[in-house]
């Protein structure tokens, strides 16, 4: 315990209070750079040592992969190999390993195959096509509210809420609603008629009670085709420890100590499901750290009402604030506190040269980020280094944080002219990525063969390096002979590379009707040369990383459909482009020698020598307009009954 007994010296007071209060409910309010994932690991370290429970009786639970690797990491450094017998996960995984033990008590799971969100908007479609529907299914764009439903459908499972659950509290709010005393104007203009407000109200219970029949449509389908969603594994195992008194019991045994990271950003389902693990005692071992300035974003799922949820629960928790923070000058700490006041402001403990906070202001966006990046680029290579060079900040140590991901590519671009090296940490829109576009034409080329406007855009690709003027040349002699043989024209060209384009293009047709989907996929990546262009380029593990994405989307078609075709794979991305999904290629992980750009709810756990925030302006960090064309009723997300 030498690492345990150093580590431990160099906490706080109220960081020693939280190690050692291992026994019965605790909430720690830690803001950032109070040492949380220090506390946590700690604190497990603690109970091992003070206790006889094993390692495998802990149960510690986080939001992100990352997290639990960095907690088992850190864990590690103090007790050795143990570690790895402590139950550290995510909600979704610790869910998942539940189901894949006790498959016999998950029937509507197992044996059926996860679905994305591409999917869940197909079913959504045919339950609106098919369905009675009025405020849902307007006439001038019947499919207008799909989106909405997919997320609001997500919401409810969530927050734990059944579509039978969500029927009832509909009934219950209108019934409320039909009592109020004073809905009606009783004089004036409007006399007799609905107060305005109330019309609001009575149009948004209407738009739910129509969601809550498409919302059983939906799970009808699911259970009829055998599928589930990603939400459903949180909200199968909540019924699952709610229904099955055995199973509840057998994990109340196994999980002694819980404790709970991000309090702040847990739903009423991950609620639920805790709560059940530790209902067998009245003062539970249960550790839950939370951030009460990050409760504030209940578009990200956090809320203020999990404290006052947990205090309710527990009326004897221990209530520990952590109030020195290690990681920022007390000059950002302050001015986060004015933006944002909090009960227990935060307190410098780093060493941190105090510096003001520069604020700049532009007429435009490209002024902003022509002068970011030139900024930058001084900080890396300064114009007049110290004497025996150095002196240029690492690019690593340098961090752009934006609201919204799409905001990372144009500050992007102007990094790369300058030759700034970076890195996009937070996720990408796949479509933008060029090898995916490339892709898409040829697979578009081969699934449409015949159609001229598809060969056209093949015959562009950078990927053949065709000489512009002979595909101009090839493309006027097809328009000059007025008639559609740009096919034939192919074969018979004089350009070498354009015939060898056309004799490929045959053959890859007569390939997609003889091999499955995913090896015609595999095929094309080879055959094209595209495999061949990308090892070849100084950016492989990036470009790779874009391509594999896509091909994760065709596996995801192919577990749906067995004997999926190209036209299949078409319809599907067709559906993602109607619907304006956003399909995601995930953050790269090696950022050493780059600038880092991510958006800011990324950002959160790490430390940078400067930062820089970008677009800081109404409108998109703050006062966005509630574009929310479906809200819930307000009891879905009521913790306290």
């Amino acid at each position: 315990m030498e690492a345990f007994d150093e580590a431990y010296k160099e906490l706080n007071k109220a960081q020693k209070e939280a190690v050692d209060t291992i026994e019965g409910p605790v909430m720690v309010i830690a803001g950032p750079g109070t040492g949380k994932t220090q506390i946590l690991t700690l604190r497990i370290a603690n109970i091992l040592a003070k206790t006889d429970t094993e390692p495998e009786n802990i149960l510690a639970l986080t939001f992100t992969e990352a997290a639990t690797h960095n907690m088992r990491r850190r864990l590690a450094e103090l007790i050795g190999n143990s570690a790895y017998r402590v139950v550290i996960n995510t909600f979704h995984g610790f869910c998942n390993d539940i189901i894949r033990r006790f498959p016999e008590d998950f029937p509507r799971i197992i044996g059926s195959k996860s679905i994305t969100e591409v999917d869940q908007v197909a079913i959504i479609e045919t339950v609106i096509e098919e369905g009675d529907f009025v405020l849902l299914k307007p006439f001038g764009d019947k499919f207008l509210y799909v989106r909405d439903i997919v997320g609001s459908i997500s919401e409810l499972k969530r927050e734990g809420v059944t579509p039978e659950d969500f029927a009832e509290r509909i009934k219950a709010e209108q019934k409320e609603f039909a009592h109020i005393p004073d809905l009606y104007h009783d004089k004036g203009a409007h006399k007799g008629k609905m107060k305005g407000d109330y019309q609001k109200l009575e149009r948004k219970l209407l738009k739910n009670e129509e969601l809550a029949r498409v919302y059983q449509l939906y799970q009808d389908a699911l259970t009829e085709k055998k599928q589930y969603d990603f939400n459903d594994m949180i909200l199968e195992v909540k019924k699952a420890l709610e229904q099955n008194k055995s199973l509840l019991q057998i994990l109340q045994e196994e999980h002694q100590y819980v404790l709970v990271d991000e309090h702040q950003d847990t739903n009423n389902a991950q609620n639920k499901i805790v709560e059940l693990l530790m209902s067998y005692h009245s003062s539970p071992n249960l550790f839950v750290v939370g951030d009460e300035k990050q409760a504030i974003f209940r578009f990200q799922g956090a809320s203020l009402e999990n404290f006052q949820y947990f205090k309710h629960s527990y009326p004897k928790v221990k209530l520990i604030t952590l109030t020195e923070n290690y990681r920022s000058t007390q000059t950002v700490l302050d001015t986060a506190e004015r933006l944002l006041a909090s009960q227990s402001p935060l307190r410098k403990n780093a060493p941190h040269t105090e510096l003001p906070i520069r604020i700049a202001e532009f007429a435009t966006d490209a002024s902003e980020r022509y002068f970011i990046a030139h900024d930058i680029q001084e900080k890396i290579n300064p114009p007049n280094p110290p004497a025996g060079g150095g002196g240029g900040v690492a690019p690593e140590d340098i961090a752009i944080l934006y609201r919204n991901n799409k905001d990372a590519f144009p500050i992007a671009r102007d990094l790369a002219r300058l030759g700034i090296p970076h890195t996009i940490e937070s996720d990408q829109e796949l479509f933008t990525q060029s090898d995916v576009r490339t892709l898409l034409i040829i697979l578009d080329a081969v699934a449409n063969y015949g159609k001229e406007e598809k060969i056209t855009a093949l015959l562009h690709l950078p990927l053949f390096a065709i000489d512009p003027l002979d595909t101009y040349k090839t493309l006027r002699k097809a328009a000059d002979l007025r008639k559609n043989n740009l096919y034939d024209l192919l074969d018979t060209s004089e350009v070498k590379d354009i015939a060898e384009l056309g004799i490929k293009l045959k053959n890859w047709v007569k390939e997609s009707k003889k091999i499955d989907l995913l090896n015609f996929f595999e095929h094309i990546i080879r055959d094209s040369g595209l495999l061949e262009d990308m090892l070849g380029s100084g950016n492989a593990g990036e470009r790779f990383d874009a391509v594999n994405a896509l091909f994760d989307e065709v596996k995801q078609l192919v577990e749906i459909k067995n004997d999926a075709t190209l036209a299949d794979f078409f319809v599907y991305i067709e559906t993602i482009k109607k619907h304006k999904l956003f399909l995601k290629r995930k953050a790269q992980g090696n950022a050493k020698g780059k600038v880092r750009l991510m958006t800011a709810h990324r950002s959160k756990g790490l430390e940078f020598a400067h930062v820089y925030i970008i677009r800081a302006q109404d409108g998109i960090w703050g006062g966005k307009i509630d574009r929310d064309r479906l809200p819930l009723i307000e009891s879905v997300y009521k913790l306290v009954k």
